[in-house]
């Protein structure tokens, strides 16, 4: 999507009329002649769209992803206004099409597009940096500290370096992806160009192997967002395409979620220790349960937002019309900005779905079941992942290979079994890959179940730290557990400690199932 008056909203409007409009007064569209001839050109307009057809090669154009993250994604940011036709190039196809309304938050978009396409890379090359720095150390290639307790150089590098590679990763990484920007791909200083571009828009989309819809509450009101859906649903009925969902606030949880649970693990490794003064190590780690506890507090409060605006989506859906939905040329009552006549975008898009599914009718209808259904499976199955979840909290084994490191220098290969560092990383390995999604699969069920706002704010913030409460307590048994189960034998504390953690996990996993099938159940 486009903003309107800037890329494409209103921009069938702004297509020129030529000939048919000399001698006419352009202000009184109520002359019978004047409207015969808009509802003519008005359905020749709609159906040169509806054959799906790119009208001239030169308009099917593609950028890389990478092209639109440039200047601090400045083709992303509606108050830029530098004309970006020269990123783009002419294809034959188009990977994803990216649909969006620019009345959304636009660095939420930002930050959700730069960790959809830089986050694999960024976690992946983050784990790279760790093990290749707790090598190193294991090697006394690099220097350590002393702690004041073990006695023994202690390592920070796998996490620091894990941190600024990632960080830079997902800032600077390159994505090659083709995909279809209009900021970019229609050329803004090219009247006849833009307008074949926009004539061309669902050639456009029938050319797209995947449609990726950046969502916000705004989206679903906007007329064009709309068009270009019904444009996506009708040409994938003759060749396969995927449609792939995102909320807009999904890269900024992902960062926060990150960058909290890495300050939260950075006193684990580097806080010094003075047996004599138990503050020195309390103080450190007890800013990073409170800043953990913080961010908790806002990240249950975000999902039960989020659910709400689902909610709310859900019954724009059920309830859709065109003649509900938002565009330029009618909140400008059809007159430009010197006082010309504007033909009317949701006229023509209303005889482009005549034309696709029969009636407008039958597409609100396929709206309220397909398009409904697609949306809200993959706005709440399809969101918070097990894949993502790990991702964000790559920390946590970050933090555990510095132990890992720290502890090599005791390393028997003939006992490796007994070795603290291998004990070390089956811990955290536990952590991560057991407790962790078990806790996102109570944390996401519940939020949903309880996602309602009170009147009362008192009440709201009781509701938030409630569901916090709830989802934090397999983290204090674990704590308990990681106490109880410290042993002098290595071997033996790891896998006490990996089996407390995998009965708490399946005890969090019998929860979560209790939870969905509640969810089930209020839904029928």
């Amino acid at each position: 999507m486009a903003p309107s008056g800037t890329v494409i909203g209103s921009e069938l409007s702004a297509i020129p009329q030529g000939g048919p409009w000399e001698g006419r007064d352009p202000r009184d569209p109520r002359d019978p002649a004047e409207m015969e001839i808009r509802f003519s050109e008005e359905d020749e307009l709609a159906q040169s769209v509806a054959e799906m057809e790119v009208t001239v090669p030169e308009v099917l154009r593609v950028t890389e992803a990478c092209q639109a993250f440039e200047h601090f994604a400045a083709a992303l940011r509606p108050a830029c206004h530098e004309n970006f036709f020269y990123k783009s190039q002419q294809a034959e196809s188009i990977g994803t099409f990216w649909s969006h309304s620019w009345h959304g938050n636009q660095w939420k978009k930002i930050l959700t597009l730069m960790t959809f396409y830089n986050g694999t890379a960024a976690i992946a090359l983050g784990f790279v940096a760790a093990l290749v720095m707790m090598l190193f150390f294991s090697f006394d290639l690099l220097p350590g500290f002393y702690r004041g307790y073990y006695d023994i150089q202690w390592s920070t590098w796998c996490l620091l370096s894990a941190l600024l590679v990632s960080s830079g990763t997902l800032l600077l990484w390159r994505p090659k992806n083709q995909v279809f920007l209009d900021r970019i791909c229609i050329n803004q200083a090219n009247k006849n160009m833009k307008t074949e571009a926009i004539l061309s828009l669902a050639g456009l989309l029938r050319k797209s192997d995947t449609m990726l819809i950046l969502w916000d509450p705004s989206w679903t009101t906007r007329l064009w967002c709309l068009f270009e859906l019904s444009a996506f649903l009708k040409s994938s009925t003759t060749r396969k395409q995927t449609l792939v969902v995102r909320p807009i606030f999904l890269g900024r949880i992902s960062i926060a979620v990150f960058l909290t649970l890495t300050a939260f693990n950075f006193p684990l490794t580097i806080a010094p220790f003075d047996r004599a003064k138990m503050t020195s190590l309390l103080i450190p780690i007890g800013c990073g349960l409170l800043l953990g506890v913080s961010v908790g507090y806002w990240t249950v409060s975000t999902v039960r937002k989020y659910f709400r605006e689902l909610e709310v989506m859900k019954q724009q859906l059920l309830d859709i019309s065109f003649d509900l939905t938002r565009s330029t040329c009618c909140d400008l009552k059809h007159q430009g900005p010197a006082g010309e006549v504007l033909l009317c975008d949701r006229k023509v898009v209303k005889r482009c779905v005549n034309i696709w599914f029969g009636s407008q009718e039958a597409f609100e209808n396929t709206v309220r079941s397909e398009v409904l259904e697609i949306l809200s499976r993959d706005l709440s199955e399809r969101v918070f992942t097990t894949p993502w979840v790990l991702g964000v909290t790559s920390p946590v084994v970050w933090s555990f290979m510095d132990f890992a490191a720290s502890f090599a220098e005791n390393f028997d290969v003939d006992l490796w079994w007994r070795s603290d560092s291998i004990c070390f990383l089956l811990e955290g390995l536990s952590i991560w890959l057991l407790a962790i999604p078990s806790i996102k699969d109570v944390m996401i069920p519940l939020s949903r179940l309880m996602q309602s706002k009170p009147a009362s704010s008192f009440a709201e913030v009781l509701k938030n730290a409630g569901v916090s409460f709830i989802v934090s307590i397999p983290i204090m048994i674990l704590l308990l557990c990681y106490v109880w189960t410290r042993n002098p034998n290595p071997a033996r504390r790891a896998v006490t400690f990996t089996g407390c953690t995998l009965v708490v996990s399946m005890c969090w996993s019998c929860v979560a199932c209790a939870l969905k099938a509640r969810l089930r159940l209020s839904r029928c």
